[in-house]
């Protein structure tokens, strides 16, 4: 497998004329179906160009210029487009035979699915009747969306419907329905063809036959719920309770032929149903007894079902029945318990074989009708404290173990739908008498410790406050329907062993509940009442409210409660009023001296001992706020941040461990012991800033105050206050380094930005040799510097292109000041030599900042003279087998069709057409250049197709060949390099002279 080898023009040969095939429709058709198959067997993971998809991209090249020969250079084609057109196809399948009596109706299920690669809908012709023996009407289409080969209801489509099948791989299903003739023989055929065509091309068609047989034996099978046994049994259309039976499957059979079909197999299955044992009968003369499992039944059948109460298949074998007689088997099931509530198996059918005893042709399986049920609702609640079990008694009560007066405590309650529907739960509080608290999911604790009050009634202080919230413990339980009260929303059934967030499943995997948190607040003055103390809460099932559970929140004892802040010692350490002892502090305990960084956040800590000097243990959460900043910044100064870690182990805050906390942790401190956090304040980076803060860290004193506060109970605090101060930071930037190539007496122009990235404002000068040439003066490069400033400095206008009558040149010395995070623009200007072969020229421009301690910066621009290969792409459309000719190129332009224009949409766009590639590679220096490498890669949606490659290795008398090329029909990148060539070594430096041309060909195949 080979492409068309980079060689001089020269040696091209003399342009031809590329041929164009154009196919008739059938055979285009034909040989995009074919592509299409051949994609699939070749590549599997290339997948079809979508309609509308855009193919493109450009190639590279890599060169060096003898007049410059250490420095490698680089080039990138223009860009081609081609745009895929849309491929109409679909497949209609599948023929079908049955075997039916005369004067019957038989249906074939049909199903349309897209197989092009877009958009398209599809209509249907009228039926073809065809055989020895003719289908009557009524012959219609039907819809059959759930495929069950049923018409789904008595409502035709006709034949100028659209069948609407939106994108790729959609389908549509549908049935063909007619009735045999009143008269005809015993084996004779009929058929009926069905024609369907894309609407998006119509001549694009599919047709299928279906064949029916006449037989003198034909069973039909009709299956029914009844709630009571044949004969007069009475159809099932209502509501069906799980284990609420048990009910009648009722198989009826029909022998609608003139003689008898033997071996009479009807099966079955019951999803959804529990069989009843020892309930089979037959009704073939009265009601015969049936046994379970295989075995023990009378002449004329055999029965195997189920010997348990478990659902399963039953089956019935009948040896015979006579013609134009009926009969029915019988059973007893009832409904699973594990059914949602609605329409459920909806594909519960029976089915039947039969043997026509004239023919001894064995015939089916047919199906029978399906029969859809309701199951009914049963509401069933469990409020507990337990995540994963779903019973009533599972962790309940939920207990607290201590809280202090004033301090808030939670519970986490589980709600579980132990019903066979989504049910929805209300939630509410019981008061100190017992009773349904009202319907908020707040409650303000009235009657609380009632005297004598006795379970379920409210047992904490009076005054405690009750808040239910939603799961995620933030949001208030709110009303989602239904009564006035807070519910938990519709809790579902589980799905495949899962529930939807957020809502949880059980260990069992057979339940859903949801989570409902509970806050209670105790009042500050309080006391310390003896425990325990409880509050009980209420589901009732939305479905049905006789249906309820309650749950109870214990907590076992109220206790008081004190917390110290201090700074560097703890109490324990022998902490005085210096380091924060005591209730709150208005001093500044410490002080951190920082210089921030320019580009980066700088990080400064402080020391914060958490002293419990409650008598229990407790949980603090931790906070902070700005208590003064420098003047003109606002109460909070924009990006900074104050957080809190855990101490690294050194017990002094030099390292720190695990991420941000906002409070002590999860695990209390204990009575009398302490905890050390270490408190980072994030000084955002000097270059940051914004609207009317030029920089976002200017110098100045900026005051912190520190609190801690019990968890629950915010009166129980501490608080001390720390102080960063901020140096001035000085840094000035100029970017960037600039590189241009331009001709022999030529000029280019560098744009630089000068910018004050520091905290203060800045004094820029040019003192001295500010701008130099890296070339001696005799090599006469010369340059000049100038200030955009729109003709103004004192009020510069940037407009960021060089205007030498305005702008201020700063070859003599000039200094201007810049506020933090300005710029101001610097064009440098670089007049080259005349004479060619001048070494590439360095010109430096360096600026002095900090007039405390003055320091420089600097930038670089590299003046290279050169010309260099210029790429350029092109592409056709072609025929996938045969290359195009390669074409003659005079200036780069290549002869025939070739062009670099977007190929629209058409039929040669399509999935499996072919498009060339040609890339032709010219040298625009003055001076020859080699060691060449072009590369381009197979776009989006194509893969490498050698079929459309031009054949050969390469041409002795080039000095570039072909190196790396894909396998066929699959992605990947195509370089040519002027290395060792397959005729034998070649020159590394072989040279491809000033105004010469090479190229690169090669074909893609669009998925």
């Amino acid at each position: 497998m080979n492409i068309n080898q980079l060689v001089p023009i020269a040696a091209r040969p003399a342009a031809g004329k590329a041929q164009s095939a154009w196919l008739s429709r059938a055979t285009m058709l034909l040989l995009l179906l074919t592509l299409f198959v051949g994609v699939v067997m070749q590549s599997a993971r290339a997948q079809v160009a979508q309609a509308g998809v855009t193919i493109g991209n450009q190639a590279s090249a890599s060169y060096i210029d003898t007049a410059n020969p250490g420095v490698s250079l680089s080039s990138a084609s223009n860009t081609v487009i081609t745009t895929v057109s849309q491929v109409y196809s679909f497949t209609l399948t599948a023929p079908g035979f049955q075997t039916r009596p005369l004067n019957q109706q038989v249906c074939y299920p049909h199903t349309i699915t897209n197989t092009g690669n877009g958009n398209d809908s599809f209509a249907l012709s009228a039926p073809v009747m065809g055989g020895t023996i003719i289908h009557v009407a009524p012959i219609n289409y039907y819809l059959d969306a759930d495929g069950n080969g049923v018409p789904d209801n008595g409502t035709a489509i006709t034949t100028t419907t659209a069948l609407t099948s939106t994108g790729p791989t959609s389908v549509f299903r549908f049935v063909v329905c007619a009735n045999t003739p009143t008269t005809g023989a015993n084996a004779q055929t009929g058929t009926i063809t069905v024609n369907a065509n894309s609407a998006g091309s119509p001549g694009v068609t599919q047709s299928v036959i279906d064949t029916t047989s006449i037989g003198n034996c034909s069973i039909t099978l009709t299956k029914a719920l009844s709630s009571t046994a044949p004969p007069g049994s009475t159809p099932v259309s209502g509501g069906l309770s799980p284990n609420a039976g048990p009910l009648f499957v009722v198989l009826s059979y029909n022998n609608s032929g003139s003689i008898a079909c033997n071996t009479v197999i009807i099966n079955d299955p019951l999803p959804g149903f529990i069989y009843v044992p020892g309930s089979g009968r037959w009704s073939n003369s009265g009601a015969t007894i049936l046994g379970d499992g295989a075995g023990a039944d009378p002449a004329g059948i055999v029965y195997t079902s189920p010997t348990t109460a478990v659902s399963g298949t039953v089956s019935g074998t009948i040896t015979s029945v006579a013609g134009s007689t009926s009969g029915n088997l019988y059973f007893q099931v009832t409904v699973a318990s594990n059914l949602a509530i609605g329409t459920a198996n909806t594909s519960n059918t029976a089915n039947v074989t039969f043997t026509d005893s004239f023919t001894t042709t064995t015939i089916g399986p047919n199906s029978s009708n399906t029969v859809t049920y309701s199951v009914a609702q049963v509401a069933a609640v469990a409020f507990n404290g337990s995540a994963t079990l779903s019973g009533i008694a599972n962790g309940d009560p939920v207990t607290v173990a201590t809280a202090a007066a004033g301090q808030t405590i939670q519970w986490t309650n589980y709600v579980w739908n132990n019903g066979n529907a989504p049910d929805n739960f209300d939630i509410q509080f019981l008061d100190g008498l017992g009773v349904v608290a009202g319907t908020s999911a707040t409650f303000t604790g009235a009657n609380c410790a009632f005297p004598g009050n006795a379970a379920p009634a409210c047992t904490f202080p009076a005054g405690t406050t009750f808040t239910m919230y939603a799961s995620n413990g933030v949001t208030t339980l709110l009303n989602n329907g239904g009564s006035a009260a807070p519910d938990t929303g519709i809790i579902p059934l589980p799905s495949a062993g899962t529930c939807a967030a957020p809502y949880i499943i059980n260990a069992a995997l057979d339940r859903c509940g949801y989570a409902v948190v509970v806050r209670a607040t105790i009042p500050a003055g309080a006391g310390l009442p003896a425990g325990p103390h409880r509050i009980v809460l209420v589901a009732t099932s939305a479905s049905n409210n006789a249906i309820t559970d309650t749950v109870t929140n214990m907590l076992t004892l109220i206790v008081a409660n004190t917390v110290d802040l201090t700074n560097n010692l703890s109490v324990a350490g022998g902490a005085l009023a210096a380091d924060g002892l005591g209730a709150g502090n208005a001093t500044v305990i410490t002080t951190n001296t920082v210089t921030p960084a320019i580009a980066a956040s700088t990080t400064s800590r402080f020391r914060l001992f958490v002293n419990n000097t409650s008598a229990l243990p407790s949980i603090y959460d931790l906070s902070a706020s700005f208590f003064s900043v420098p003047v003109g910044l606002a109460a909070t100064p924009v990006n900074w941040a104050v957080q809190f870690k855990l101490d690294g182990g050194a017990g002094n805050c030099t390292t720190v461990t695990g991420g941000n906390i906002t409070s002590t942790g999860a695990t209390p401190i204990a009575a009398g012991t302490n905890l050390l956090i270490c408190a980072e304040v994030v000084i955002p980076p000097t270059n940051q800033g914004g609207a009317g803060r030029p920089t976002d860290s200017p110098p100045g004193a900026y005051v912190i105050t520190f609190r801690v506060e019990q968890q629950g109970t915010p009166a129980v605090f501490d608080t001390k206050r720390d102080q960063i101060t901020l140096n001035n930071a000085y840094n000035v930037q100029i970017t960037p380094n600039g590189a241009q190539n331009t001709s022999p007496g030529g000029s280019v122009t560098y744009t630089h930005t000068i910018t004050n990235n520091g905290n203060t404002t800045d004094t820029i000068s040019f003192p001295g040799a500010f701008l130099t040439n890296n070339q001696t003066p005799g090599q006469a490069w010369t340059a000049s510097a100038y200030v955009d400033d729109g003709g103004n400095l004192a009020s510069p206008t940037v407009d960021g292109v060089l205007t030498i009558g305005s702008d201020t040149n700063i070859l003599t010395a000039t200094t201007f000041t810049m506020a933090p995070n300005t710029t101001r623009t610097i064009f440098v200007r670089v007049n080259a030599p005349a004479m060619a072969g001048s070494p590439p020229n360095v010109t430096t421009l360096t600026a002095t900042y900090n007039t405390v301690t003055p320091t420089t910066v600097s930038v670089t621009d590299t003046t290279t003279l050169t010309a260099g290969l210029r790429l350029d792409k092109f592409q056709q459309l072609t025929a996938c087998g045969t290359a195009p000719v390669a074409p003659t190129i005079t200036a780069g332009v290549p002869s025939g069709s070739w062009s670099s224009a977007a190929i629209a949409a058409g039929a040669g766009t399509a999935p499996g057409q072919c498009i060339a590639y040609l890339i032709v590679g010219t040298n625009t220096a003055s001076s020859n250049i080699n060691t060449i490498t072009v590369s381009d890669t197979t776009p989006a949606n194509t893969r490498y197709h050698a079929a459309c490659s031009p054949i050969g290795t390469a041409h002795a008398t080039g000095p570039l060949f072909a190196s790396i090329i894909p396998a066929n029909l699959t992605s990947g990148t195509i370089t040519a390099v002027s290395a060792v060539s397959p005729a034998g070594p070649a020159a590394p430096t072989a040279n491809l002279l000033p105004g010469s041309s090479v190229s690169l060909q090669f074909c893609v195949r669009i998925n």
